[in-house]
């Protein structure tokens, strides 16, 4: 599956594109998506169908959705007259994903995700509805670190508590850099997620406003940050608000666990704490 078989199109630098060419990281990487028969599977950058000749037969139904206008034509030519499978040529980011999947039982989704879009598209496949079951992901080896970080560590970010907040996350395994054509200049790790039932209860919105304004002022304490951080445009009692919710005012950012911050965006929108927001 290199990018120098006859006939096939040059990898594009603009699209980020890097083809996992290692077999024994493509099966195992099937085996974390754990496919079953009544699962519509939605695969993300497919590339030369590099994962999808394991998913194809092994679901009720395969969404290969490739920005590449080169690379879906071959992807239809490979598995165009199947009638369980769609091919969807598109940018992952503007098409409404949701659309592709719409009645099915369950959802996985599989991606080897280019890593100057990684944060979005993470958060788009999480924002699915219905919700996706599992979610594997082939990203950066920093980005998994820091998607599946823990409170207190420098890598727990506002990116650990937005995906920790909707998802069980999960680091599977480190994949080295000569496992892909071309070579990346970094090495890259496959993580899971699975989203949690209570996750349509959590407000986005607020809790990435939130998650920003604090780890843009990671050294500060968290009475500061909610006084002073303009984003947040909160006019209450900072400290009496934190002391309700079991928060020492004093806390930075990184000590906070997923669920804290969670509760903490809810008061904050609901205006609790002696004030409302301007």
């Amino acid at each position: 599956m290199t990018s120098g078989q006859a006939g096939r199109p040059r990898p594009k630098r603009a699209l980020g594109q890097n083809f996992l060419v290692d077999p024994n990281i493509q099966r195992k990487i099937v085996r974390e998506l754990d496919p079953q028969p009544a699962d519509v599977v939605l695969e993300v950058g497919p590339g030369h169908g590099e994962l999808s000749q394991y998913l194809v037969g092994c679901c009720r139904r395969l969404v290969l959705i490739e920005k590449d206008r080169d690379l879906a034509g071959e992807l239809r030519g490979r598995w165009g007259d199947r009638p369980d499978v769609d091919v969807v040529e598109g940018d992952a980011l503007r098409l409404g994903l949701p659309d592709f999947v719409r009645g099915a039982a369950a959802v996985r989704v599989v991606s080897n995700v280019p890593y100057n879009i990684t944060s979005p598209l993470v958060f788009a496949f999480l924002e699915l509805d219905p919700s996706a079951v599992r979610i594997v992901l082939t990203v950066q080896r920093e980005v998994a670190e820091r998607i599946v970080a823990p409170p207190g560590i420098k890598a727990y970010g506002a990116l650990s508590v937005g995906v920790q907040a909707l998802a069980d996350a999960s680091l599977a395994f480190r994949v080295g850099r000569q496992a892909f054509r071309p070579v990346p200049s970094v090495d890259s790790a496959v993580v899971r997620l699975e989203p949690r039932p209570d996750a349509a209860d959590v407000d986005r919105a607020a809790l990435r406003t939130l998650t920003r304004a604090c780890f843009n002022r990671r050294r500060k304490q968290l009475q500061k940050t909610l006084r002073t951080a303009p984003e947040l445009t909160f006019a209450g009692d900072a400290a009496a608000l934190l002391r309700r919710l079991s928060i020492d005012p004093a806390v930075r950012p990184e000590a906070l666990d997923p669920p804290t911050f969670v509760r903490l965006a809810a008061a904050l929108q609901a205006g609790q704490g002696g004030g409302a927001p301007r």
